[in-house]
């Protein structure tokens, strides 16, 4: 019989939790699965209760809310037997949108109990761990300022999104990858791992888990109607068109920033002037 234990954040999926739990319980008795269920406490419960399981010998770990609930499990994940299966119940769920899993909480148990897992690459900055996206700059702010709102969901998101952009000033940031040194003033730099922010918002269309390759995609501030497009262009999953992108594809670099703030799928972060970037190919299994 096949083990597994469900982590669920309570504050995730405007009051869905309980809903979640029962699908589960109901799942899980319907597939022949041993279901142990945990509830996320607070900051860095979810990678405790994740290394609880592997301990266990547990076969599956679910993490059940947003990409932050989903980054602190994966840490408590990466490098052991255990496949991370994911039920996307956040505001963005970048990481879920990226690997096409299914949104709807019935369908996503589904196939964290049922489908086969996949080694998938993970990253760091400062080993600060993340699975999708990260980055620096106009981004890690919108982040900040996101994590401080009362309000959720993607309309919140785009109202301090193009608050933050209009009176964005371009980051000073040198990057070292590759062997060579370029200086940028960048709006932002994105570590992309994974195509998309979350809500659809692909930073990097290319972007795959799985290929042993980050896209750092350094991304210039344009005049304000060129700015209107490029933002289309992101929005609309055409990014790789826009003249205000460049990409330097590395496995790892060193970066200072003027600045001191970063994100890590979303979760915002004083990071600091110096900033090391590394990606550790197939590290974490995860159920697809």
């Amino acid at each position: 019989m096949m083990r597994a234990t469900l982590i669920l954040n309570p504050r995730s999926g405007k009051g869905r939790a309980p809903d979640v739990l029962e699908l589960a319980r109901a799942l899980s008795r319907q597939l022949g699965v041993d279901l142990s269920e945990r509830m996320i406490e607070g900051p860095g419960h979810g990678s405790e209760l994740a290394r609880e399981a592997v301990t266990a010998g547990h076969d599956r770990v679910i993490a059940a809310g947003g990409d932050g609930t989903l980054n602190a499990v994966a840490n408590g994940l990466v490098g052991s037997p255990v496949a991370l299966g994911i039920v996307a119940m956040g505001s963005g769920n970048g990481y879920a949108r990226s690997q096409k899993l299914p949104l709807n909480p019935k369908e996503a148990l589904h196939r964290a109990f049922t489908g086969t897992a996949r080694p998938m690459d993970v990253c760091y900055l400062n080993d600060h761990l993340f699975l999708g996206t990260a980055g620096i700059g106009f981004d890690a702010r919108v982040a900040w300022e996101f994590d401080r709102s009362r309000s959720r969901g993607f309309w919140n998101y785009l109202r301090i999104t193009l608050k933050e952009i209009l009176g964005a000033q371009p980051l000073r940031v040198v990057v070292n990858a590759n062997n060579e040194s370029t200086e940028h003033r960048l709006l932002m730099l994105v570590f992309a791992n994974t195509r998309e922010f979350g809500n659809g918002v692909a930073i990097s269309p290319g972007s795959a888990p799985d290929d042993g390759l980050a896209e750092l995609r350094c991304v210039s501030k344009p005049s304000f109607l060129p700015l209107i497009k490029a933002l289309f262009d992101v929005y609309t999953g055409r990014a790789d068109s826009s003249p205000y992108i460049r990409t330097i594809v590395a496995r790892e670099a060193h970066i200072h920033q003027d600045g001191n703030l970063a994100h890590l799928d979303g979760e915002p972060l004083v990071i600091g002037n110096e900033v090391r970037f590394r990606l550790e190919p197939a590290r974490l299994l995860v159920i697809t």
